[in-house]
């Protein structure tokens, strides 16, 4: 009998330190993504407020198109001067993400930030998804180094990065959470990453939405009613879209 009391003791005992240690994993997690969603946010930030901006300028000087020569070779002498010329851009990130690569250097955020904001005062085609993982997954591999974490959570860093500069440029913070944590490996879900992903997301998209960084709002007007019909038409249209995404890869 005293045996089992004993037994039940242990158990308790490891049950209690294991919740324990699983509460303060949590904190920790949370704190440092509470970190990266302030940095990356704050950053992807003052980038949207900048294209907008510029972009405002251009359609009202459209002059500013004819300085686009200019503006790519100011952004190849940048890319020079940084030792940066190599750069393998948002597929950097995902090579980060696959631990072939150990690091994101942090010149790469002010790199993309300069170069994308001259090209759109240029009228040069440049968008804005790409810039925002490769400045997110800067932000977060940088933050990571500061912290001397070790390589696999350098890379759950690179993917808040991902998340919060994505949320704070999109105004969509699940779906930002989501696509860093997916887009990596397609068919595959980094689930080690959920928490701290949704934490930097919805951090960062609160500080884009306390600067007024309004994200694009595409109201629709009527859904149409659920039928087969519209089930077919809808299956049809992801399967094409599939094919073509696969081709187009």
């Amino acid at each position: 009998m005293f045996g089992l009391r004993r037994i039940n003791r242990d158990s308790i005992q490891e049950k209690l330190k294991s919740i324990v240690g699983n509460l303060g994993v949590f904190c920790k997690w949370s704190l440092i993504a509470i970190l990266v969603g302030v940095a990356a946010g704050a950053f992807s930030t003052a980038f949207g407020h900048c294209i907008n901006f510029v972009t405002t300028f251009r359609t009202n000087h459209l002059w500013a198109i004819f300085f686009l020569p200019f503006a790519g070779m100011l952004i190849i002498y940048l890319y020079k001067v940084c030792d940066y010329e190599k750069n393998k851009g948002t597929d950097q990130v995902f090579l980060t993400v696959h631990a072939e690569k150990k690091d994101i250097p942090f010149r790469m955020a002010p790199l993309i930030f300069i170069s994308t904001v001259l090209t759109h005062l240029c009228g040069g085609s440049a968008g804005r998804e790409g810039a925002a993982l490769q400045m997110g997954g800067s932000i977060g591999s940088t933050i990571g180094r500061i912290l001397h974490l070790d390589e696999k959570d350098r890379i759950v860093l690179v993917m808040c990065g991902m998340s919060a500069a994505f949320s704070a440029l999109f105004g969509t913070p699940m779906a930002a959470a989501i696509f860093s944590m997916e887009v990596v490996t397609v068919g595959i879900m980094h689930y080690s990453a959920l928490v701290p992903c949704v934490v930097s997301s919805l951090v960062a998209h609160a500080i884009a939405i306390s600067f007024g960084a309004a994200a694009e709002l595409f109201p629709i007007g009527e859904i149409p009613a659920f039928t087969l019909q519209s089930a077919a038409i809808l299956t049809l249209l992801s399967a094409m879209c599939a094919i073509v995404s696969i081709l187009f890869c």
